[in-house]
């Protein structure tokens, strides 16, 4: 095996951010997870913020329109509000591995605060007056203090709370109370830091909630919801219910929850405070028709006379209290004006193809001119090949095929046997392949020439694969299977395997113009997690790193055009980095995270996660303007 050389030219990336909200009605792209009012003013403000899987928030008004940011590229699970009215605590996670605490200011849209935790976070919360923001973690020790004043965590409590998933401390910020699903809940003095009370209650509770005045403690389990008493620890009431939605706050003096039978029928319901000591059978305050099945409510709150809903397909809903005895449509507040793009493709003419749910488009940023070319027949990827489109879908078994631009006539190429992962076109000594990835372990070269499709390597954890001017396909993978190394290179010819001596957990992203490769990778240790933007010489074995950023960034893509690198290392900015001069600028992000370039002799194009398309220019950091594609075709510019 011939030595490779590794040269370090890094430029360290530090990401201040000065971005924009979006404005629109649109809704959120899945389930809304979260719906709290933003109550500045002393409950004054009637508008609030939802969040959602796709890693968005949005502050909605009493207009109906929504300021939207995507804070992450994972869902937001949980969500807190400072007393301050400006920063808002996040818990983003993408179910697994991923699990961490982010502060934010909205007037800024500035990141004030990280922390990331090995286990899933349980609650979250800032005290009464914003000392602290307080965390529930999956572990013995339980929750965390951190001083809002420095963002330090404390030690606040002389003893562990164990998991527990609601938290609230008293006006006073002197004692806090917890409620674990094991059965307790406890009352600590916040200035000794000593536990005051510890009371035995039912577990397993969820949608945990003080109300009127702290007397009562509720929760849901099994579809049922339980009354205790939160001074004695005793059940006072139970109610058998249906797929309940807590919906009240800590203000409310009655419960309110909201009621789904599975079939679209729902029922807002309300336990009443009977003196403090006991709670009234369920009265129905009002029905509704709504969504159903996959589209179902899942999150909700109440402010004063309002509730507000969101859905599992990201649809926000309004509704009152006012009783009423005539069933009624629940009230859509987000109304869809937009259709997402799901990906972009230049051609030699300073034009750009795109494809939605339904069609494909030619478009270009001098003209704005919308020009369907076909249906997109249910796929949702595209490449542009010598006048023509091959079409393709990730994450799917669905055949690869070509389209004709000029007569609009499609033919099949070939039909994979697993899921694609990723399809790339390259051409070497005049001939075009295309270089497939299925399911993470197999790599494909399709040849145009012959019209077949014939594996080159078989293995685990493959990120992505490019063929470079040698003939030899470069597969970038995790670095915990055989061979250990995160990138190696395959003989297409002779199938004879080299690996490359890249350091690193794991290599993708990977982009190529015959000669070098460019990728990413990413070092992680328990104390260290770095990513680098590298670059490496097939002739020399040269490694250099280019780019670093001081974090993990698991889903960085490059993308290599002329003398060009542009990578989104970090998520929140474009990097272009000329490779001749290598000198880089960087494109601010806007309301979404950006997902993929493509770029011609006149301008880069943006494709960000929300569908919509960010135009800059080739030689300078201007964003030039963000499109949104309306559901009649037509370009809505910002």
């Amino acid at each position: 095996m011939k030595k490779t050389l590794f040269f370090t030219l890094i430029f360290f990336l530090i990401l201040p951010v000065f971005s924009q909200t979006h404005i629109s009605t649109e809704s959120h792209q899945s389930s809304v997870t979260n719906i709290v009012m933003m109550n500045k003013n002393g409950g004054l403000d009637t508008s609030f913020l939802s969040t959602g899987d796709d890693g968005f928030i949005v502050k909605w008004t009493g207009d109906n329109l929504g300021e939207h940011y995507q804070i992450s590229d994972v869902g937001i699970k949980l969500v807190a509000i400072s007393p301050n009215g400006n920063d808002i605590a996040l818990y983003e996670s993408d179910g697994g591995s991923i699990n961490k605490i982010t502060v934010w200011d909205w007037t800024t849209l500035k990141r004030k605060y990280m922390k990331k935790f090995s286990d899933s976070i349980t609650a979250l919360t800032f005290s009464a007056n914003g000392t602290y923001l307080i965390a529930g973690t999956a572990t013995v020790d339980g929750a965390i203090f951190i001083r809002t004043s420095n963002w330090q965590i404390v030690d606040k409590l002389k003893t562990n709370t164990s998991i527990v998933n609601y938290i609230q401390t008293s006006d006073t910020e002197k004692t806090c109370v917890m409620y674990s699903p094991s059965g307790n809940l406890s009352y600590f003095d916040m200035q000794n830091g000593k536990l005051k009370q510890k009371l035995n209650v039912i577990q397993g509770l969820t949608q945990t909630l003080l109300f009127n005045n702290n007397y009562f403690l509720a929760g849901v389990r099994d579809n049922t919801i339980y009354i205790i008493n939160a001074f004695k620890g005793t059940i006072i009431s139970t109610v058998k219910t249906t797929n309940p939605i807590i919906l009240s706050s800590p203000t409310d003096n009655n419960l309110y929850y909201l009621e789904n039978d599975e079939k679209g029928n729902y029922e807002l319901k309300m336990l009443e405070n009977m003196e403090n000591k006991s709670v009234s059978n369920p009265r129905i305050i009002k029905s509704f028709k709504g969504p159903r099945g996959q589209n179902s409510i899942c999150s909700g709150t109440k402010n004063f006379t309002n509730i507000f809903l969101g859905s599992r397909n990201g649809t926000i809903y309004k509704a009152d209290t006012e009783a009423s005895i005539t069933t009624t449509n629940l009230q859509e507040i987000t109304k869809k004006a937009y259709s997402k793009i799901y990906d972009i493709a230049s051609n030699d003419k300073n034009e750009f193809y795109f494809i939605n749910d339904n069609s494909i488009y030619i478009s270009s940023y001098k003209t704005g001119f919308v020009e369907k070319i076909s249906d997109s027949m249910g796929q949702n990827k595209i490449i542009s090949y010598k006048g023509n489109l091959i079409l393709w879908s990730k994450s799917s078994k669905q055949s690869v095929s070509i389209l004709s631009i000029d007569n609009k006539t499609t033919e099949e190429l070939f039909t994979p046997k697993n899921s694609i992962q990723n399809l790339q076109l390259f051409s070497v000594n005049d001939n075009d392949y295309l270089v497939e990835i299925e399911s993470n372990s197999e790599v494909n070269i399709y040849d145009f020439k012959t019209k077949k499709l014939r594996n080159i390597y078989s293995g685990t954890g493959i990120q992505d694969a490019v063929l470079a001017n040698d003939n030899k396909v470069y597969i970038s993978k995790s670095s915990s299977t055989l061979p250990l190394v995160p990138l190696i290179c395959v003989d297409i010819n002779t199938y004879e395997t080299v690996p490359i001596s890249l350091t690193g957990n794991v290599a993708f992203g990977l982009s190529t113009n015959g000669n070098m490769i460019y990728g990413i990778y990413l070092q992680s240790n328990e104390e260290v997690k770095s990513t680098y933007v590298f670059s490496y010489n097939i002739s020399n074995k040269m490694i250099s790193n280019i780019l670093k950023f001081s974090d993990e960034d698991s889903e960085a893509f490059t993308y290599l055009s002329n003398s060009t690198l542009l990578t989104n290392i970090g998520k929140n900015k474009v990097y272009n980095y000329n490779i001749s001069t290598k000198k880089r600028f960087s494109y601010d992000r806007t309301a979404s995270i950006p997902i993929k370039t493509v770029q011609n002799t006149e301008n880069v194009a943006i494709l960000n996660s929300n569908g919509s398309i960010s135009w800059c220019n080739n030689t300078s950091a201007n964003i030039l303007s963000d499109w949104y594609l309306t559901i009649d075709n037509q370009w809505y510019e910002f």
